[in-house]
């Protein structure tokens, strides 16, 4: 098979995968409705799939050594459809939600790192760097098109069907990876692979300092991303405030894609400018939008919204940035083990920071109150806070 087929059935299969990514915080006002949840069940449901997701990538990636990357990406995809469809049938209380939407993280994990393994497996030594980089980027669109996916079902057929229509972009994925061929089999080690030693890498100054960083910013990005439709949905419903907008799970989907070439532009900045500096400076701006949102929180409509939009862009914009200083920091021959304890850090955050959240907004009043939403953007700034000092300490 060609290199440009593999990458395309791989990268597509990434997107479908992605589906169910969102769709919880897609359509969160109406399954809270639907569901008689307050604010902190909605953290948790919102936040439990990245957990889902941080606690089982270490070992399915790991398996890919021993077991082909296909098989285990075939059996993910069944589990990713069966969770979101499940979803949608018998979602009925917090439990099960919470059940489900850590089954659908799991799922994630089988197919999202071993995706890129049978990608690599099945490209020639010119063609993975090109391939990996364009699958990797696939992300994003996933994480989108879920939103986008999600917020037109509920509006035609209320949210179970957002649900459904999720559920069946793993298993579409799972059909076409089907067909790519068998990786060759290559050469084993000879030894056993050793298990990850935590002391240099925790000694690596510099290094960890990009490791709170993007545990930071992986605290706000998942934050704003699973309350962003709640928030706006909040405020457009109070006297005064409504607006002429397309589904807000689609508007979500927009400002989401529209951080993605702000963080190629800021990655670029950081390389000319230095790393530190601008990273130290998105950060900085990042907090002043999350204050903005707290100082306006059951305010006019349309600067609310403005404020949403570009925290969506603001929190993302640093992830190329510190994502290739993780990689100029660590040390060539650890390389691996420090960017699985890098992607490991960013995913624990990235489930804490929504179920904080959430518990914020519970504590100060709820999901419809000025109090509550003003400490859940005062708990995001937390994230963009601390990788900005992180990284600016770490020199």
């Amino acid at each position: 098979m060609r290199a440009g087929a593999a990458t395309a059935v791989l990268s597509f299969g990434l997107v479908g995968s992605l589906l169910p990514s969102m769709s919880f915080p897609a359509t969160m006002p109406a399954v809270v409705a639907g569901l008689g949840l307050n604010a902190s069940e909605a953290g948790w449901i919102g936040g439990i799939y990245f957990a889902g997701y941080a606690g089982a990538v270490p070992l399915l990636t790991t398996l890919t050594d021993r077991i082909g990357a296909k098989s285990i990406y075939l059996l993910f995809s069944v589990v990713g459809a069966v969770a979101g469809l499940a979803f949608a049938a018998w979602a009925d209380s917090f439990w099960a939600a919470l059940a489900l939407r850590f089954l659908g993280g799991i799922a994630l994990a089988g197919v999202h790192m071993p995706g890129l393994k049978l990608l690599t497996d099945l490209l020639g030594e010119g063609a993975r760097v090109r391939g990996a980089g364009i699958y990797t980027s696939s992300y994003a669109l996933g994480s989108a098109a879920s939103f986008f996916l999600a917020g037109l079902a509920e509006a035609a057929w209320g949210w179970p069907a957002a649900f459904a229509a999720a559920g069946v972009g793993p298993a579409v994925a799972g059909a076409l990876v089907a067909l790519l061929p068998v990786p060759p089999a290559r050469p084993k080690a000879a030894a056993p692979t050793p298990r990850i030693a935590l002391r240099p890498l925790l000694k690596n100054r510099a290094f960890m300092a990009y490791v709170a960083g993007y545990a930071g910013n992986t605290w706000e990005v998942f934050s704003i991303r699973v309350w962003f439709v709640a928030c706006l949905a909040w405020t457009t419903s109070l006297p005064g405030n409504a607006l002429g907008l397309p589904p807000l799970a689609v508007v979500s989907g927009v400002a989401a894609m529209a951080g993605v070439p702000v963080s190629i532009v800021v990655a670029e900045l950081a390389m000319q400018m230095g790393r530190e500096r601008v990273v130290a400076a998105t950060c900085c701006v990042s907090v002043a939008v999350c204050l903005a949102l707290a100082a306006s929180a059951g305010g006019p409509a349309l600067p609310v919204l403005a404020l949403l939009v570009l925290l969506q862009v603001t929190s993302f914009a640093d992830v190329g940035a510190l994502a290739a200083g993780a990689v100029a920091a660590s040390e060539p021959g650890r390389r691996g083990a420090s960017l699985a304890l890098y992607a490991f850090a960013g995913s624990v955050t990235g489930f804490i920071g929504p179920v904080v959240v959430g518990l914020a907004l519970q504590h100060f009043g709820g999901l419809e109150t000025e109090a509550g939403w003003t400490a859940a953007f005062l708990v995001m700034a937390l994230g963009s806070a601390v990788a900005g000092v992180a990284v600016r300490r770490g020199r």
